[in-house]
């Protein structure tokens, strides 16, 4: 924009000594570019007084203020700046980049197609538009759209970056990951694109593949968090748990504002046998300090202790996954007449979840929405207990439960710990899972909520087979087996089952693990144990799909005649699937409860037995179980039948203790506001 030269005294009496009004621009304009929003938004509205028909400035004023927080009254002056001059290009564009930075796509793709209409020619109106057409779930739109930018911009790394992604998000998988390549041919130093395409790769459990991607990202640039934190990932798959504590360290320091990063430092911690519970509890202490703020908003729900409560869910897991078969029982037989059940999705729906919308009174979809938005959204949805099925595994959104949206909150089912926050009332527990001297991670403001007889209930995966019976009654030995992930098998648990394996001459050991090095690594541990590598084979990690279901996969349990449990972190699925498929699960108690399922779940089938104390006793234990063949036939007749007897598989019970102990709580909260009134 040109203005004629006019004098503005007023500049001068604001120390800003320009006698051309142009000059002015400039400087606000530099300003507005380096954040300072209020000083920019200032010289703005003097031009704009002494230019009152000056659309660009106007244009300009609705910027800055968006920047600054005042969204309402910038788009108005965008939009009146559009309305009295329309033919221009980047009104529309710059409009539309706002739009897209508030979530309204819809908006957004109507003002961009409106600039590539006056501007054919401009590349980032089409990259702008292919971004909203991804906020729309407009893959393949997304596509043509980063295409057309790279057309007229070959040398452009975020439109590359883009459309590897839309073609992702488009199903093109294939397509997506050679794009990828090609991209990291021409440009080995694109730190997104070869983060991006590591992720594809563990996703199709090339973790090999994944962790070269990521250290090519690393190389490329050594003090950038995410593929630091990646690669800690790939460590713990791999067994590695020590190795990525020690990088989730690093990338904390490098970000401290991330809690997605520090929650999976905690979440890791829990695999290392290394980490003592006066680590976890101080790297849960410091989470607080950083994330929960130091005031909190009152709550203006009605203490009312008998009325129709909102209870709300908040989970990226309500999808075929072991923390959506687990909630999905009870989330689907509330009694509507007493709760009024909400779900806040942190990731799109699968078939699978399309059950639990359709078992919801309210629904919201609340992927990268920022947490004091999603917080705003549960407070006016009026919840009353909110409940948190993820703790610290990935996705989750504890930021929300830092700032306390919903009068009672409470932790579920994502992992059988505390989350930690100080902002948590309750978690959910049952009397086994709880140690004997109580959890000492726990925040001191949070309760254990004790369920009777176990924290969770089972409902077997659509698809499962039929059992057959044990494989050593084909004379080929005993074989052991643990479809755990292989982030829990350490030192430790080879050891002890190297152990097993030597007593019991002839058996064999099947895992489940992703393909890579680390086969070969848990080989060779096995192999210095004095355990042949023939005796060792694995099942291939086979990732679910909508024509692959978890229930298909069981069969593996077929192949095992004594499942082994792995420590200090135990099985949960795991267990329920052997127990289901009539495989008895050996299992060692730890101190802390995400050591203690393998003993509540055994307990509610009469096998607490085989949940022992030490590691002697379970080597004996699972010793014991290889010499007895007909008690291994017996219960593979027997498993399945006490499973649909006990509570485990009692969903409609379960249901109803976990409503009494949702009344309970919010009981005791009407209580404390009545003291305090």
């Amino acid at each position: 924009m040109m203005l004629a030269k006019r004098c503005l005294e007023c500049f001068a009496e604001r120390d800003v000594q320009f006698t051309d009004p142009q000059a002015a621009l400039n400087h606000a304009m530099a300003l507005h570019r380096e954040g300072h929003h209020a000083a920019a938004e200032d010289i703005y509205r003097q031009l704009l007084a002494a230019f009152p028909d000056a659309t660009d400035i106007l244009h300009l004023l609705g910027l800055v203020e968006i920047d600054g927080g005042r969204a309402d009254e910038g788009f108005a002056k965008m939009r009146e700046a559009i309305r009295l001059s329309p033919g221009i290009p980047h009104y529309h564009a710059n409009l539309g980049a706002r739009l897209l930075d508030r979530r309204s796509p819809e908006e957004a793709a109507a003002c961009l197609r409106e600039a590539i209409r006056l501007q054919p020619d401009m590349p980032t109106h089409y990259f702008n538009l292919g971004n909203a057409c991804l906020q729309l779930r407009r893959a393949s739109d997304a596509v043509e759209a980063y295409r057309q930018a790279l057309r007229l911009q070959p040398d452009y790394p975020d439109s590359e970056l883009q459309l590897g992604i839309a073609l992702h998000t488009d199903g093109r998988r294939s397509e997506a990951m050679d794009w990828y390549r090609g991209v990291l041919a021409r440009r080995p130093a694109h730190l997104a694109v070869a983060t991006n395409l590591g992720a594809m790769l563990q996703e199709d459990c090339d973790l090999d593949g994944a962790a070269d991607c990521f250290r090519q990202a690393i190389q490329a640039q050594p003090d950038h968090p995410v593929p630091l934190n990646n690669l800690a990932v790939i460590h713990k798959e791999l067994g590695e748990a020590g190795e990525a504590v020690r990088r989730l360290k690093q990338c904390v320091e490098l970000d401290p504002a991330s809690a997605s990063m520090h929650s999976n430092l905690i979440l890791i911690m829990h695999y290392d046998p290394a980490t003592t519970a006066a680590d976890l509890r101080a790297e849960h202490v410091r989470w607080n300090e950083r994330f929960v703020p130091k005031q909190l908003t009152p709550h203006a729900n009605k203490a009312e202790p008998r009325r129709r409560l909102r209870v709300g869910f908040v989970s990226a897991d309500f999808r075929d996954h072991v923390v959506g078969r687990a909630l999905l029982p009870s989330f689907r037989r509330h009694e509507q007449g007493d709760f009024e059940i909400y779900g806040y999705s942190a990731s799109p729906a699968d078939p699978f979840g399309r059950a639990f919308q359709e078992a919801a009174a309210g629904w919201r979809e609340i992927g990268g929405i920022p947490p004091a938005e999603v917080a705003a959204m549960i407070r006016s949805d009026q919840i009353d207990i909110l409940i948190d099925v993820a703790l610290h595994t990935s996705d989750n959104r504890l930021e929300v439960f830092a700032l306390k949206p919903a009068p009672v909150q409470a932790s579920w089912l994502g992992y059988p710990e505390t989350s930690g926050l100080a902002t948590m009332d309750y978690r959910i527990t049952d009397s086994l899972l709880e140690p004997p001297g109580g959890n000492l991670l726990a925040d001191a403001a949070e309760q254990a909520c004790l369920l009777p007889d176990c924290w969770t209930c089972y409902e077997p995966p659509a698809g499962y087979p039929e059992i057959t019976p044990p494989p050593c009654l084909a004379g080929q030995g005993i074989t052991f087996g643990s479809l755990n992930n292989t982030c829990k098998i350490n030192d430790q648990v080879l050891r002890a089952w190297a152990r097993i394996l030597e007593a019991v001459p002839g058996s064999r050991l099947r895992l489940l693990a992703k393909q890579g090095s680390h086969r070969r690594s848990i080989v060779e541990k096995l192999s210095g144990m004095g355990v042949s590598a023939e005796r060792i084979s694995f099942f291939d990690y086979v990732p679910l799909t909508p024509e692959l279901s978890q229930g298909a996969l069981l069969h593996r349990y077929n192949e095992i005649d004594v499942a082994l449990d792995t420590f200090p972190y135990t099985g949960m699925t795991t267990t329920l699937d052997a127990l289901w498929m009539g495989v008895p699960v050996v299992s060692l108690v730890g101190e802390r409860n995400l050591g203690r399922a393998g003993l509540s779940l055994l307990s509610n089938v009469g096998m607490a037995e085989l949940a022992v104390t030490d590691v002697d006793a379970y080597v004996a234990q699972a010793v014991a179980l290889s010499r007895e063949p007909e008690k291994l036939s017996r219960l593979r007749q027997e498993l399945r039948p006490r499973m649909l007897t006990s509570p485990l598989l009692d969903a409609e019970g379960f249901t109803r203790r976990l409503e009494k102990a949702l009344r309970d709580m919010w009981v005791a909260w009407c209580e404390r506001q009545a003291k305090v009134g």
